[in-house]
């Protein structure tokens, strides 16, 4: 097994062929349902709450609808009478607790959900709003950020391929000219914010001649860059700025003027000894 992190799911497969498929992710309270367009006569009535749902196509288009509701079973039948494309497959994401998604969290949700499958190669996201609701508080956005990951799995199971462009080698962070000192020592961001040296919602900031892109962490050591999720530094410091190559270690810094991830993760061996 590759240790990388696992979403436990609890998967409902009804007998009834009309029945929608529905996957339970404990871990984050949530309950997906994966309908098909032409069953949603099917789709219980607790459908009629707030989320945020996904159409895909199986015309190999590569074109994908994201969406919010506060009333998710009655959004897909209009866009079964009314479509903006020729979907077969929705896939239904609401709060399985007593209070579920208000308005500004699917808001919010929407765009996290469309930037990363817009940053997916042979994904078009169509109608999907890329801009988050920002008006919930930092912490709020934060706990938020946590649940994408489980969003991202149920996509998956829905048969979407969730694979970035490869991450960022050592080789083209050598290439930029950068030096080699500190991204030598092991660590990840991951170990930068369970040692506290990094704060999870840490705004962090890369310039390069002239240009300047914000990030934020979060609380799995993710960096959040235009709503897209990277683990590695490189790649969000790479894409941050259209770069071909960029060595994120020493390119990110917390805040403006704050040190560099490189410069946090040359003290964790000094934590590990102590």
């Amino acid at each position: 097994m590759s240790g990388a992190p696992v979403v436990p799911v609890n998967v409902q497969v009804p007998s009834d062929p009309t029945a929608p498929v529905v996957a339970d992710l404990a871990v984050h309270a949530l309950r997906v349902a994966y309908a098909l367009r032409r069953d949603l006569e099917g789709l219980p009535q607790e459908w009629k709450q707030p989320g945020i749902y996904v159409l895909l196509t199986d015309d190999g288009s590569g074109n994908v609808y994201v969406g919010q509701a506060v009333d998710l079973r009655g959004r897909l039948f209009q866009h079964r009478s009314r479509p903006k494309l020729d979907w077969r497959r929705g896939v239904l994401v609401k709060r399985d607790a007593s209070h579920g998604f208000n308005s500004a969290e699917i808001g919010y949700l929407e765009g996290r959900v469309a930037s990363e499958l817009g940053a997916l190669p042979g994904l078009t996201v169509i109608e999907g709003l890329k801009s988050q609701d920002m008006t919930l508080p930092p912490h709020h956005m934060l706990a938020l950020d946590a649940l994408v990951p489980s969003v991202l799995a149920s996509l998956r199971l829905a048969g979407l391929d969730l694979l970035k462009d490869a991450p960022t080698t050592e080789a083209s962070e050598a290439a930029t000219g950068a030096k080699r000192t500190n991204t030598a020592v092991p660590g990840t961001v991951a170990d930068l914010v369970a040692a506290g040296l990094l704060r999870a919602g840490a705004e962090l900031h890369f310039k390069r001649a002239g240009k300047e892109a914000t990030a934020m962490v979060t609380t799995s050591g993710d960096i959040v860059v235009d709503g897209v999720t990277y683990s590695s530094p490189s790649t969000a410091a790479q894409k941050a700025l259209d770069l071909k190559a960029a060595n994120g270690w020493v390119s990110w810094r917390v805040g403006p003027t704050g040190p560099t991830l490189a410069d946090l993760r040359v003290q964790l061996p000094e934590q590990e000894a102590d």
